[in-house]
């Protein structure tokens, strides 16, 4: 984004060439169309003979979810030739990046952002170099800011869903049925930095590197759920801020806690249900005390990566065009890789391993989002008390969503890719 082994969960998965990427490239009925065509060499001839079983701009299935994401999955595995025009004339001695994070070394996220970061090293010409810290080694998930900013780290997840109270802005986007998916909600937030998102992280001396999602939260519970009705009363798990909020108008208990405590709760009678994303349900193996998953899909969750304003500032400018340029490739790696492709393969595992899908149908998720249409309404009144145009910031959010939304990841990182950025993209 903006200032900004292989996986368990896609295991198998990114196994193709570069001709594959260039075979499997769907574009749908998208008004890119030409110029990713034109930039990519290939004809809508060739695009209708491999692609005519691909549905939709993400796919219903397996197989046609990973037609639709080749070009992310062979970007993590370095498959790609071309990562942009970096245009790296750098000649001096090999800088240190170093990146710190709360979560486990041997996790599929942990094994994915590696990848990533192979990638960032390639794009610099072997300028950049990465070393990582995982495991809380550094800091806990509500400590990576602090680490940043006091010079710990040079880049770490700085959650603004766990310092709500820090934002004023960045909130608007965990808001419900914004996004159908991580890699739409991505590329918006992308848009939006510059003129909502820049001073907020800004005034903490820490820029963004980039804007993850996760993938949209769904219901994980022990018994079937099927109406609003049934989740009144139930202790259900969330996280802070607006996601709490959202739990709270479905007339249920949220109860905050890490992502990592959910399982033991469950377990022992603690919280009823989970409200949780698919990606990282299996990871922390939600099925085996969550028999049903309703599929609800509210919202996605933003994770926002921090990065030292001091390193960045510190890079030659070609360096710091390269940094920019990957951040954004990565964000939407994450957010396919991990979350909407790695979400849907999680969930056919556990599928095989007996978690059953509650459909509610179409009438009854309308019910849930009545229920839950305060909250927007509320955070905007608040917002706007504090001088924040949230009016303004949830059109932007809707108009740009809007323009991603009939968009495969593959054309969102071409996009990204062939488009790169022109100078530094948050200081324009």
């Amino acid at each position: 984004m903006c200032v900004t082994g292989k996986l368990d969960p896609i295991q198998g998965a990114q196994q193709s060439s570069n001709k594959g990427v260039k075979a499997l490239i769907s574009l749908g009925r998208n008004p890119m169309r030409k110029v990713l065509l034109a930039t990519t060499g290939l004809t809508v001839g060739t695009l209708m003979a491999v692609t005519s079983a691909i549905a939709g701009p993400f796919g219903n299935t397996v197989d046609e979810a990973k037609g639709n994401s080749q070009v992310v999955l062979d970007w993590l595995d370095g498959k790609l030739d071309n990562y942009g025009k970096n245009n790296v004339t750098y000649d001096g001695p090999v800088i240190e990046f170093r990146s710190s994070s709360h979560i486990p070394a041997v996790s599929s996220l942990a094994k994915l952002q590696i990848q990533g970061f192979d990638q960032l090293e390639k794009m610099s010409n072997g300028k950049i170099k990465v070393s990582t810290t995982w495991s809380q080694t550094v800091h806990g998930v509500r400590e990576g800011r602090k680490a940043v900013r006091t010079g710990l780290s040079d880049q770490a997840p700085c959650f603004s869903l766990y310092t709500a109270r820090d934002y004023n802005v960045v909130g608007g986007l965990g808001l419900p049925f914004l996004f159908n998916n991580s890699h739409e909600a991505v590329a918006t937030a992308e848009q939006l930095y510059p003129k909502y998102l820049k001073k907020e992280f800004e005034r903490f001396r820490v820029k963004l590197m980039r804007e993850a999602h996760t993938g949209p939260y769904h219901l994980y519970n022990n018994k079937p759920v099927r109406t609003l009705e049934e989740v009144k009363g139930m202790k259900v798990r969330a996280g802070g801020g607006t996601h709490a909020q959202i739990i709270g108008a479905l007339g249920a208990t949220q109860v905050s806690m890490p992502g990592a405590s959910a399982y033991t709760a469950m377990q022992r009678g603690t919280i009823d249900a989970i409200h949780f994303n698919d990606a990282a349900a299996l990871i922390f193996k939600l099925h085996e005390v969550s028999k049903y998953r309703t599929a609800n899909g509210f919202n996605v969750l933003t994770i926002e990566y921090c990065m030292s304003a001091d390193w960045f500032d510190d890079l030659p400018a070609d360096l710091q065009v390269v940094v920019n340029n990957w951040g954004r490739q990565m964000a939407i790696a994450e957010a396919v890789g991990f979350y909407d492709y790695g979400g849907l393969v999680n969930v056919e595992k556990m599928k095989s391993q007996g978690l059953e899908i509650v459909d509610m149908g179409a009438a009854e998720l309308d019910k849930w989002k009545a229920a839950v249409d305060g909250v927007e309404k509320a955070w905007v009144a608040d917002a706007e008390k504090k001088g924040v145009p949230a009016t303004a910031f949830m059109a932007d959010i809707r108009k740009n969503a809007a323009k991603f939304a009939g968009m495969t990841p593959n054309e969102v990182m071409l996009d990204a890719i062939n488009n790169p950025v022109q100078g530094v993209y948050d200081m324009k």
